[in-house]
């Protein structure tokens, strides 16, 4: 159920997800999972996991030396470089929920 907002925005849930690029050995591949999710507009949306970006311990590198992250419209991605100079993207990013097979 969607319920109309100012500037005809409507309130929905959305998914806060975080995509980490993951190594074993010398294999690498994108995951992804769920941090938490929010009802309501888009833009409250985007900023709802602002807090997480910065709290969010990265599965690699195991000890991160220096992190930027970046802001963008629908996220933030990161740039996590590890003790031995190898970088590990990550995006944090606002999906909009449009089907799920569990109950509310």
């Amino acid at each position: 159920m969607s319920v109309d907002l100012h500037k005809g925005e409507r309130s929905r849930w959305w998914g806060l997800i975080v995509e980490e690029n993951l190594r074993r050995g010398k294999t690498r591949w994108w995951g992804a999972r769920l941090l938490g999710e929010h009802y309501g507009a888009h833009a409250g949306a985007v900023q709802a996991p602002q807090p997480l970006v910065h709290r969010h311990r990265p599965a690699l590198p195991r000890t991160v030396r220096h992190q930027r992250i970046h802001r963008e419209e629908s996220g933030f991605p990161a740039l996590n470089t590890g003790t031995s100079g190898a970088a590990y993207p990550a995006r944090f990013v606002v999906r909009e929920l449009v089907w799920d097979s569990g109950k509310r």
